[in-house]
């Protein structure tokens, strides 16, 4: 999938204003990082998170959309080893793991609101 800037900017404005703010508020954000950078896993995995969401055919069970999340963003994030064991998934410190639900739900309402712009237009 592409996204545009403005897409992507729309799309992580989303989740900073829904997910970032929990985690701030809960104490997650001096443990969300990502590697040594400590990058914000929704900073480091955007495009491939919401291709992962995206393609997959919307449903009501967050149980839809792991297989693809696991299979294009966790494999490229560099807290998970080669068997696919992430500690930090593991140990509920993965903010995107954490706040899943959320995540699924606040892509999909940019999505919705984007498509309904784009057929206003």
């Amino acid at each position: 999938m592409n996204f545009t800037p403005e897409e992507l900017q729309e799309y992580r404005g989303a989740l900073r204003d829904r997910i970032c703010s929990i985690c701030g508020k809960f104490g997650y954000d001096e443990v969300c990082g990502i590697g040594e950078e400590g990058e914000c896993p929704f900073d480091r995995h955007l495009e491939r998170l919401l291709t992962a969401v995206l393609s997959t055919p919307r449903s009501d069970e967050i149980s839809a959309y792991i297989p693809k999340i696991r299979e294009m963003v966790c494999i490229e994030c560099p807290n998970q080893n080669d068997r696919g064991v992430c500690k930090s998934r593991d140990t509920a410190y993965c903010g995107l793991d954490s706040f899943i639900v959320l995540v699924v739900q606040t892509i999909e309402d940019v999505q919705d609101r984007l498509r309904a712009a784009k057929s206003a237009a």
